[in-house]
């Protein structure tokens, strides 16, 4: 261990995780000397926007910078401009139609870049700009912290693992430690893709069913084949039940948990349709709860999904403050 090192260990070290949310601020500050906690507090701040802090926020972070000198800020990226890409080659970035240039990247064991547009990021330090800020760490790479001991249990398996966050869900899909696809989506307001009839889609699908059956139909002259009948008859029965439930689940659902769920069916949309993803069909599904997921979007996921689904809670401002702590060489 350098000598710098072992000096830092034994001085006051505090460690501030910001969480901006659309019209609020959380803020969990944690301050350690020789592996001791002496404070761990949590406090919440209002927003008018989330261009600025808010002055009380502010003040809250500048005093604890006083107190400390050795004191680390944190950010949670929850903007939009960020993702992942299934290869760290500089090339690839292309074909998923990103601009290489605009955006700051890190890649992942050598197998996968997660990237946040240069934008977010003068956003973030903007944010920052009368307190300094030390790290800002990208949703994905707090969900692959999580992951990464699964990753070699999963064998041929393809699993989804979620990460469930106050304003936010992040997805990342993986067939052993191979990526196969990632999305972050921001579900605090309603966009454009909320809009669309996701009604419609089923009723594209029950015209192509129709479209089939009435070839089956002609084919194979069913009426005159009771027992092909009898089987049909069940098979529609069970897709109809299966129907009505998924219906029945959204109706319960509103606000924040329906258009999870929306916006949750249109990214898994695009891996199984787009060319550009390895897809397959999803064989398990893990969801790391910062917010107490409900029990009827678990359920619908279920009904989609057609799998198990493992829930396991974490608390987002430890985590963050973990990542920190590792980064500067900092344990309790």
């Amino acid at each position: 261990m350098g000598l710098f090192k072992a000096i830092k260990k034994q001085m006051t070290n505090q460690f501030i995780a910001v969480v901006v949310y659309e019209e609020s601020c959380s803020i969990k500050v944690k301050r350690i000397k020789k592996r001791e906690t002496l404070l761990e507090e949590e406090k919440e701040f209002e927003l008018h926007s989330k261009e600025r802090l808010s002055k009380d926020a502010i003040d809250y972070i500048q005093i604890l910078q006083e107190e400390v000198e050795q004191t680390y800020i944190i950010l949670f990226l929850n903007s939009y401009g960020q993702g992942v890409v299934p290869s760290c080659l500089k090339s690839d970035y292309k074909k998923y139609h990103i601009d290489y240039n605009n955006v700051k990247e890190i890649c992942i064991d050598k197998k996968y870049s997660i990237y946040a547009s240069l934008i977010d990021i003068k956003w973030a330090e903007k944010l920052f700009s009368q307190t300094g800020i030390d790290f800002i760490f990208s949703p994905f790479l707090i969900l692959h912290s999580l992951i990464k001991s699964d990753l070699s249990k999963n064998g041929d398996s393809i699993v989804l693992y979620m990460m469930n966050c106050v304003n936010s869900i992040t997805v990342m899909i993986f067939k052993e430690k191979r990526l196969l696809y990632g999305a972050f989506i921001n579900i605090a307001k309603e966009e454009d893709l909320l809009n669309s009839d996701f009604e419609g889609d089923d009723q594209e699908d029950d015209s192509l069913e129709d479209e089939m059956l009435e070839e089956i139909d002609l084919d194979m002259e069913m009426e005159e084949n009771p027992e092909i009948m009898d089987i049909l008859e069940d098979a529609q029965k069970d897709q109809k039940q299966s129907e009505n439930e998924n219906v029945e689940v959204l109706h319960r659902l509103f606000g924040q948990d329906l258009r999870l769920v929306k916006y949750f069916d249109a990214s898994l949309r695009e891996f199984y349709e787009n060319d550009l993803y390895d897809s397959d069909f999803i064989t398990a599904v893990k969801i790391y709860d910062s917010c107490d997921l409900s029990q009827e979007v678990i359920e619908y996921l279920k009904e989609q999904l057609l799998v198990d689904i493992k829930k396991e809670p974490i608390n987002l401002h430890d985590r963050l403050l973990k990542l920190a702590m590792a980064e500067t060489d900092i344990n309790v």
